[in-house]
């Protein structure tokens, strides 16, 4: 029944959801402390997720999360050596830093939510997918490099 959802709500919808619902959320007023801190970890997260889509790009293969079958290009190198799933982690930073920014400690399980909904409805379909479309060198790769961090 869960498999029906499977890359079917686009990553950035879902991460602007669970950002609405952060605001929310009961909390502390935000202070200068709070978004000194929480803003930089917003920028961090937002460009972790805009920079590999260069490189996805240079390679020019699909960025779109709800087409993980169209892909051209396994690409493993830049943040790719890291984590195979930087432009989510860079959502989940970015959700952490509106969290921060906010002072809204119950937000994290925003955050967890978002960590365990990407993890089972659309990397590991998307794991699937590439394992069919490049066998060897995926396999390789997904031995060598987290799936987050």
């Amino acid at each position: 029944m869960i498999s029906v959802l499977e890359t079917k709500v686009p990553p950035p919808l879902l991460l602007l959801a669970l950002a609405a619902i952060v605001w929310f959320l009961p909390g502390t007023a935000s202070s200068v402390g709070r978004l000194a801190f929480g803003l930089p970890v917003i920028v961090l997260g937002l460009s972790l997720n805009a920079l590999p889509k260069l490189l996805f790009r240079r390679a020019g293969t699909t960025v779109n999360p709800l087409r993980p079958e169209q892909s051209s290009a396994l690409i493993t190198s830049g943040l790719y050596r890291y984590s195979r799933n930087p432009m989510y982690l860079g959502y989940a930073v970015a959700l952490t830093g509106w969290v921060i920014s906010l002072g809204k400690p119950l937000g994290l399980l925003a955050v967890g939510f978002f960590v365990g909904y990407v993890t089972r409805l659309q990397i590991m379909p998307e794991e699937r997918q590439l394992a069919a479309i490049f066998p060897g060198e995926y396999a390789l790769y997904s031995a060598t490099v987290r799936r987050w961090i």
